[in-house]
C-alpha cells in the first residue's frame, strides 16, 4: 500500500513538473515572439528565421537562428547565425547567453564581424518586469574582430563584470574588465603607434570601477535609449604595452556638455617614449611636444626616478592638463 502511495506521489509530481515546464516554455515562447514585434512596431528591424525552446525537465532553454535587429534611429544593429539564451527552469531570471558563429554589430560608422572560439555571458535581472540587470559576467577566448574599414584586432582573453552596487535602484554598478594580449593590424596599430616604437601585442588592459548612469540598466530602458554615464569613480585603469605602463585613478562626473569634470592621478612608467606616441600619432601637437617633456620632466625628478612619473590629470572647462599642461580637450561621458 505504501510502495503504491509512493508510486501516486511520484506520478502525481512528474505530471505538475511537466506542467510546469511546459507553460513556462509557452511563456518564454511569447515573451519572445512579443518583444520582436514590439520592436518591428516601434520601426525596428526584428526578424529571426527560427524559434525553438528546449531543455526539458529542468531548463529553458530559447534558441535563435537567423537573429537581426536594427534601430534606425541610433544607427546601430546586430545579426547573427545563432543566438542561444539559457536558464534553468526554477531560476528563469539568471541566464547564460551564448554567441556561436561570426556575429556583425554596425555602427553608424562601421561594421564589425566578431568571432571567438569562446563567446558567452551570464547576467541576472530582477523579476519586477523592468528586467534591472543585477549582475553580468562576460567570457571570451580567441576573440577577432574585424572592420569593414580594413582593420582587425584579436584578443587572447576577454573577461568582464558587472555588480550593482550602492544605492541598489540599479543606476550604479561596479566595472571590471581585462584585456589580455592583444594584437591589432598593422594599420590599425600605425595609427596608434606610426613610429613603430611599441611591440605587436598589447600585454594587459584591466579597469575596475563604479559608475553611476541617468537611468537603470534594464531591458526597458535599453529598448528606449543608452543610459548616459553621470559619474565614474576609477579604483584602477592600467594598461601595458611593451616597456610602457600606465595606472590610473580617480573621480570624473559628466559637466553640463558632457565632457568629463574631475581628477584622477596617473602614474606612467617609461613616460617620455609615450609622449613620442603621442606626438606620431597627432594626439600632441609637434610644437607643443618640447614644453610637454619639460614640464613633465620637473615632475618626474620630484619622484624619485626619471623614468616614473606620478602626475594629477584635471578635466576642468571642457580641457585636460597633465599638471600645467594642457593636453587637449576632455573625453566625452556623455553622447549629445
Amino acid at each position: 500500500m505504501q510502495m503504491r502511495a509512493l508510486i501516486i506521489v511520484i506520478v502525481i509530481a512528474a505530471l505538475g513538473w511537466s506542467g510546469y515546464w511546459w507553460v513556462s516554455a509557452d511563456l518564454r515562447r511569447d515573451a519572445v515572439e512579443t518583444w520582436f514585434a514590439a520592436r518591428a512596431a516601434e520601426g525596428w528591424v526584428a526578424e529571426y528565421d527560427d524559434l525553438t525552446i528546449t531543455g526539458f525537465p529542468n531548463r529553458i532553454d530559447t534558441i535563435l537562428t537567423g537573429v537581426e535587429l536594427a534601430d534606425p534611429q541610433s544607427g546601430w544593429s546586430w545579426s547573427g547565425p545563432r543566438f542561444e539564451m539559457l536558464t534553468l527552469s526554477y531560476r528563469p531570471f539568471e541566464l547564460i547567453l551564448a554567441w556561436p558563429g561570426v556575429h556583425t554589430v554596425a555602427t553608424p560608422f562601421e561594421r564589425l564581424a566578431v568571432q571567438g572560439e569562446v563567446l558567452r555571458a551570464s547576467a541576472a535581472v530582477t523579476a519586477d518586469g523592468s528586467f534591472t540587470l543585477s549582475r553580468s559576467r562576460i567570457e571570451g577566448q580567441e576573440v577577432s574582430v574585424e572592420s569593414t574599414q580594413g582593420w582587425t584586432a584579436a584578443i587572447a582573453q576577454v573577461a568582464a563584470a558587472t555588480d550593482t552596487a550602492e544605492p541598489m535602484d540599479g543606476t550604479t554598478h561596479r566595472l571590471g574588465l581585462s584585456l589580455t594580449e592583444m594584437t591589432l593590424s598593422d594599420d590599425l596599430r600605425g595609427r596608434i603607434d606610426p613610429g613603430d616604437i611599441l611591440p605587436p601585442i598589447f600585454d594587459v588592459v584591466h579597469l575596475d570601477a563604479v559608475a553611476t548612469f541617468d537611468a537603470a540598466l534594464s531591458l526597458t530602458a535599453l529598448e528606449q535609449d543608452l543610459p548616459d554615464v553621470v559619474a565614474l569613480d576609477v579604483a584602477d585603469a592600467s594598461a601595458t604595452w611593451g616597456a610602457l605602463d600606465l595606472r590610473a585613478l580617480g573621480e570624473v562626473t559628466a559637466d553640463p556638455q558632457g565632457l568629463a569634470e574631475g581628477e584622477m592621478t596617473i602614474r606612467a612608467r617609461n613616460w617620455e617614449e609615450m609622449i613620442q606616441l603621442g606626438v606620431a600619432n597627432g594626439a600632441i601637437p609637434e610644437g607643443n611636444a618640447q614644453a610637454v617633456v619639460f614640464g613633465l620632466r620637473l615632475l618626474a625628478r620630484t619622484s624619485g626616478d626619471p623614468s616614473s612619473l606620478s602626475a594629477p590629470l584635471q578635466f576642468r572647462d571642457g580641457l585636460t592638463r597633465l599638471g600645467p599642461i594642457i593636453l587637449g580637450p576632455s573625453p566625452r561621458l556623455q553622447r549629445r
